[in-house]
């Protein structure tokens, strides 16, 4: 059974039931105990215990599954009848057997998905024929347990899809709000209920807030024509709803708007009324060109001769019409281009930052149609570090010196200024050798649209796009828009590359703490790791391994030796001769190190290296006994290297050797202790004098007993030190988990008074929800284990804080076992996750707009995955409606047709599609489709963007 199901709880009223069962079950049987087990693999939980005098089970007690008769039902999945388990080979020395319970009958339990979750059954001390009532009785119950279980996976799929539905109407209930169009909800007596944003925009408002406390009758306040309310409320009363019903609105300070309104009928409340719920646009422009239009129609009724310049009034207004077509597509593409660019950058963590610098580059210039050219640059050490250039030679660049604030934006992080302003800025902080340069290479711009890039309060980077000095063109307010997405873009790819330093420097940090107090437990191999580590990468290295290889077998080289932590120090310094069982103790070091390094999810890839760097060639080794390759060849690795140290260190117990004895015992043993890969490798290294240094270092780094002792006496000082001086929060506890020592850096951190905190158990921080939580940490450090988690623990002042925690058994003076806790606030982190996270939903609402028609299609299906407002008013079909269709539904060719007009496109390159598409009325509309494939998840969609081919202008009646 997985742990998923085991932690299914079982609510208190279904408990007291199944409590009824085994107390009616013991009776009816007349057994010694009726029990309702939980199986937790590989233990077995007493879940329920009938309450009689005879029963030697009690509720919470746990035992291992293997020796018991439940076992026998849990793996055969059926009934087990034992009617004298003494008398029977089978069972007469099993564990229950032996503890005087002769008799058993029992039945499986399992959940609804056929998964085990326990048995029901009784024992008897005497020998006992259980009757066929007894049996029938306990299938009854077996099927009642049963259906109890059916009902607890319901409501926990229940509970879930209630979950699901409160987020998704939580996203609802923010496009709602963001949505660019007035969305209200009334009632039929002209009170507000709720309003949208853009609700209290159009009419003025800066704030719903302000909007709500203004309107208090919409009849009165609302409307300009109290009439036109009675007509919308007679005309919702005959059909429940109304469409594009227009009306003059009275806004903040008496300001008339024209709103365009749709709405229906929601719901009835008990006092009659009803509650409204719509959308309105602001048509106040539309109006004042209809009224205008209108005027201009009297004047040619009053004037005929007027005819002709009336004519070519319209046929300019036309005009108008098809440059703004041409806007709106030229927008479009730049939306196109935006939204692949923001797909294509989902996994910016693998990008360096000169490689992602210059993408951005690339698609700012080719999606803002102003720029002719451009530059990214970072800046450095004070200077202007140019990554990449577009019309502009990058070498020549590169080669000129230009202070950072020559650069600076002065007022906001994006700025558009005109070349007058950039020569003044770039004079003032250059000397006259350099702008010359700069002068000569760059200034053939007329205005520059430019951001930096700052993080944290720190200037990381800039870009800037340039309009040439013989170009008509100036930056547009949408090219303003868009570059600044494109500066959310860099933004959260700095944020990003924020976070993962800060995850990968924590790691760095732990591990160079960790074997810093190694080396002052054993005093005799100071250094040994580093030097295991720097000899194993460059065997590594050459042997040509990949440069992940390389760095994972310099990490596993340095924590190498980790297990010997839980070794006592009078073992890991004994001058004499170990004895068997010290011997068979320092042999668990590799099983102990590496399951330290498993509980860390980065530490983790290299726990199996730990493992088995102690393993030979020939098989002998420990603690699997693997042969030849079998071995991971990082650990073949680390064990020439460990050897080659340790020949070369003094020990307690022996001292160094020479480096040519050194040598021949490498060579001796290759093929029996050492890989001959290795081993030739290294003896390569050593014979063309690429170790000389690494020699003189190791030989340099030898310490005679003198120092040695004066080390040891010297111990107590320099931990403290390392203890007191390090920046976590560490706390040394005893086996009972009482506080003995605490650093500076835990008292900061937590607010307590360290005499007050010393004694106490380390529950004492803990929250109590948090509890349960602790007390499986202490299970686990108690059989051996490390931990390695994330948690909340409370301050002095009851404040909560968020922590990473790494904890492990150490070995105290006397030889008593210990636990090292070590805490840090990870609050930075989680806050600069919640950033990105925040800066990547901005993308999110770019699909949801009003004005330009898009759809997400499945290209394998055709299906209509998703459709955005502006779709569903192009259409006339609801969303559902939409997204039940496939493309082919609305397209009104049939596959010819399309497969013609794509050949066509193809051949004249064009990026767009004429097609018919059909909506709610039967009315077909000519179209362009623009199409682009976007990834989201792990598959490819199409997004596409519609929209009507022509637009024309057609006299009123």
């Amino acid at each position: 059974m997985s742990k998923k199901d085991y932690n299914k709880k079982i609510p208190v009223k279904m408990q007291d039931k199944w409590q009824n069962i085994v107390d009616i079950l013991v009776k009816t049987a007349g057994s010694s105990d009726a029990l309702i087990t939980r199986f937790d693999p590989p233990f077995l939980d007493v879940f329920k215990a009938s309450d009689n005098l005879e029963n030697i089970f009690e509720e919470g007690m746990r035992s291992r599954l293997s020796g018991h008769y439940c076992e026998a039902v849990i793996k055969n999945e059926k009934k087990v009848m034992i009617v004298n388990a003494l008398e029977n080979s089978k069972w007469k020395d099993s564990i229950d057997a032996q503890a005087g319970l002769n008799a058993y009958l029992g039945y499986p339990l399992k959940w609804p998905d056929d998964k085990i979750f326990g048995t029901l059954c009784i024992h008897d001390k005497k020998t006992h024929h259980f009757s066929k009532n007894t049996q029938e009785i306990m299938l009854q119950f077996k099927e009642l347990i049963e259906s109890h279980l059916e009902i607890i996976n319901k409501n926990i799929e229940i509970k879930r899809d209630n979950e699901i539905i409160k987020r998704k109407s939580d996203k609802y209930d923010n496009l709602v709000n963001k949505a660019p169009i007035g969305i209200f909800e009334t009632t039929s007596n002209g009170k507000i209920i709720s309003i949208n944003e853009s609700m209290a925009e159009i009419l003025g408002f800066s704030s719903i807030d302000e909007t709500l406390k203004h309107y208090n009758d919409l009849k009165k306040d609302l409307y300009l024509n109290q009439k036109r309310r009675e007509e919308f409320i007679m005309e919702l009363n005959e059909n429940d709803e109304v469409k594009n019903f227009e009306y003059q609105a009275i806004g903040k300070n008496e300001v008339h708007k024209w709103i365009s309104m749709n709405a229906i009928k929601s719901r009835t409340k008990e006092d009659g009324t009803y509650v409204i719920e719509g959308f309105v646009f602001d048509v106040t422009e539309r109006k004042d060109k209809e009224e205008k239009i209108r005027e201009q129609k009297e004047e040619l009724a009053a004037a005929f001769e007027q005819l002709t310049a009336y004519n070519e009034e319209v046929m300019a207004m036309n005009e108008e019409l098809e440059q703004s077509f041409e806007e709106i597509n030229s927008l479009n593409q730049r939306f196109v281009k935006m939204i692949e660019l923001v797909s294509n950058m989902t996994d910016e963590g693998l990008l360096t930052e000169k490689d992602f610098l210059g993408e951005l580059l690339n698609n700012a210039i080719k999606i803002i149609p102003e720029a002719d050219y451009g530059s990214v640059y970072i800046y450095e050490k004070g200077k202007v570090n140019f990554i990449n250039t577009i019309g502009y030679e990058l070498s020549s660049l590169k080669d000129i010196n230009i202070p950072e604030e020559a650069f600076f934006n002065k007022n906001d992080n994006i700025e558009i200024i005109n070349f007058s302003e950039v020569k003044r800025r770039n004079k003032k902080f250059m000397d006259q050798k350099n702008y010359n340069k700069l002068k000569k290479l760059s200034y053939k711009m007329k205005e520059i649209l430019y951001m930096d890039l700052e993080i944290s309060g720190q200037k990381k980077a800039g870009l800037s796009l340039d309009i040439s000095e013989k170009s008509s063109k100036n930056f547009t307010n949408n090219s303003l828009s868009v570059f600044k997405a494109f500066h959310n873009i860099a933004l959260s790819f700095y944020t990003i590359k924020e976070y993962t330093n800060l995850q990968n420097s924590f790691t760095r940090e732990l591990i160079t703490s960790i074997i810093k107090i190694m080396e002052m437990y054993d005093l005799y191999t100071k250094g040994h790791s580093e030097n295991v580590a720097k000899i194993a990468a460059a065997i590594a290295k050459e042997m040509n391994l990949p440069e992940t290889t390389i760095r994972n077998t310099y990490w596993a080289g340095l924590v190498h030796d980790i297990g010997k932590l839980l070794i006592p120090l009078d073992i890991i310094n004994k001058k004499g001769k170990l004895t068997d069982k010290e011997y068979e103790l320092i042999k668990k070091h590799p099983v102990w190190g590496s399951k330290a390094l498993s509980s860390s999810e980065t530490l983790k890839p290299i726990a199996k290296y730990l493992l088995y760097h102690h393993e030979r060639w020939d098989g002998r080794g420990y603690p699997e006994g693997l042969k030849e390759e079998e071995i991971p060849v990082i650990s073949q690795i680390l064990g020439v290297a460990d050897a080659w140290d340790a020949m070369l260190s003094k020990r307690a117990y022996r001292n160094s050797l020479s480096f040519e004895k050194a040598v021949a015992e490498i060579k001796s043993n290759r093929g029996s202790q050492f890989s001959p890969q290795v081993a030739d490798t290294f003896i390569r290294i050593i014979e063309d004098d690429k170790i000389d240094q690494l020699k003189l270092d190791i030989l340099d780094d030898e310490i005679s007993d003198s120092k040695i002792e004066n080390q040891i006496l010297k111990r107590n000082e320099d931990y403290k030190e390392l203890f007191q001086k390090t920046e976590e929060g560490i706390v040394i506890v005893d086996e009972d988990f009482h506080i003995i020592k605490v650093n500076d850096y835990f008292i900061e951190m937590f607010g307590y008074d360290e005499q007050k905190i010393i004694g106490e158990n380390i529950k004492k921080i803990v929250p109590i929800d948090r509890t349960r939580e602790t007390d499986n940490y202490i299970y686990k450090l108690s059989q051996g284990e490390n931990v390695n988690s994330r948690t909340i623990r409370e301050k002095a002042n009851g404040e909560l804080i968020d922590v990473s925690i790494q904890a492990f058994p150490v070995s105290l003076e006397g030889g008593n076992i210990g636990y090292y806790i070590i805490y840090r606030d990870i609050t930075e982190l989680k806050e600069i996750k919640s950033k990105y996270e925040n800066i990547k939903d901005r993308y999110k609402a770019l699909f949801e707009n009003d004005n330009t028609v898009m759809l997400i299609i499945d290209p394998d299906n055709g299906k209509i995955v998703d459709a955005n407002p502006a779709a569903v008013n192009f259409y006339g079909w609801s969303k559902e409606e939409l997204t039940s269709m496939k493309i082919s539904d609305i397209n009104v060719l049939n596959k010819e047709e399309v497969k013609k007009e794509m050949e066509e496109a193809r051949e004249k390159s064009k990026n767009y599609f004429n097609f018919k598409h059909r909506t709610v009325n039967e009315e077909a509309k000519d179209v362009e489709v623009y199409s682009q494939p976007i990834p989201f998840a792990e598959k490819e969609y199409l997004y596409l963007i519609i929209h009507e081919k022509k637009i024309k202008i057609f006299e009123g009646e």
